[in-house]
């Protein structure tokens, strides 16, 4: 059977140890209940069982228990967002996933699984979830112990080249990508372990083996990992190519300057000198410009000349490199 959740809300497995069972019937009546929700809600048994769901839930919630339990009569299960009636007046906002308890006979029961949050993010994710999204995340994720070595990392990050996961375990980020200022990037590392100030979004230009011949810009951020007493475990950090976006800012540089520089004269050896100028380095590494005589006499072009079919006398007006 499948399990109807709602938008918004990431599955996860509950387990006995982070979670409180409560029992109910198709009705949605309680049958069961136990010492986890009577240490979440502080009812005994006595006191809920008999009673409806809907008794246990604020306003709002009550009036949705009904929808609830149809949509898990028809979808075989449900989780979302409840917030619970504590005994004494207080609120507990419960991540709740209902699911079919299947019996050979009898009428058809179903069991609740409720996980306070209230204070936290959403659901304590179990491993299994965690996983599946750093694993399968389109963003390039490595964890690096407090050597700078390679702990793991995700099938995003060898799209960039240098080698599998597998393959970077016990590696530094040199030996994987040489063509990298790693000394540079894992100065970025050392620091995020010794301050635990994160690092967000330090922008690293070079060549990754996955495309050798030319350069690639990465937006990288790093944080520290720690274990339960705060001590450094490692850093995790994150690489988003932006190589595209780094381009289209050069073009716009490169065009604001042009507007600038060139043809703030009628010189035309001065305009071929700006032109060279501007399109060096940021262009390309050399650039030479030739002008028809006839241009630089301040006449119109001529027509063919003695030289040659086709050929024309040029004269070099201005040239530069890197």
């Amino acid at each position: 059977m499948g399990t109807d959740e709602e938008p918004g809300v990431v599955g996860r497995r509950f387990d006995v140890a982070d979670a409180a069972p409560v029992l109910l019937d198709a009705q949605g009546l309680v049958t069961g209940w136990t010492r986890e929700a009577e240490r979440l809600l502080g009812y005994p048994a006595p006191e809920v069982v008999g009673k409806q769901l809907a008794d246990l839930l604020t306003g709002p919630d009550a009036e949705r228990a009904p929808e609830v339990l149809e949509r898990c009569r028809m979808d075989g299960g449900w989780a979302g967002l409840l917030t619970a009636r504590c005994k004494g007046g207080p609120t507990a906002r419960c991540m709740v996933r209902i699911t079919a308890a299947e019996e050979s006979r009898g009428p058809s029961r179903w069991l609740a699984l409720l996980s306070e949050v209230s204070g936290g993010p959403g659901w304590d994710m179990s491993r299994t979830v965690l996983e599946q999204m750093v694993a399968d995340s389109p963003i390039g994720i490595a964890i690096v112990d407090t050597d700078l070595r390679f702990v793991w990392s995700n099938e995003a990050l060898a799209r960039y080249g240098g080698a599998p996961a597998e393959q970077r375990l016990g590696l530094r980020l040199a030996d994987v990508q040489p063509g990298l200022d790693s000394a540079a990037i894992e100065e970025q590392m050392r620091r995020v372990l010794a301050t635990g100030e994160p690092v967000v979004g330090y922008e690293h230009v070079g060549r990754v083996r996955a495309a050798p011949l030319r350069e690639t810009a990465h937006m990288m951020s790093f944080t520290r990992l720690e274990d339960e007493r705060g001590r450094p475990m490692g850093v995790y950090y994150t690489v988003v190519d932006i190589s595209e976006r780094r381009r289209a800012q050069q073009r716009l540089a490169l065009l604001d300057r042009a507007g600038e520089q060139i043809g703030r004269s009628l010189d035309l050896m001065r305009t071929a000198r700006e032109l060279a100028e501007v399109a060096v380095p940021a262009l390309a590494d050399f650039v030479a410009v030739d002008l028809l005589e006839d241009v630089l006499r301040g006449a119109e072009p001529a027509g063919p000349t003695a030289t040659g079919p086709g050929e024309v006398p040029l004269r070099r007006a201005a040239h530069r490199s890197d």
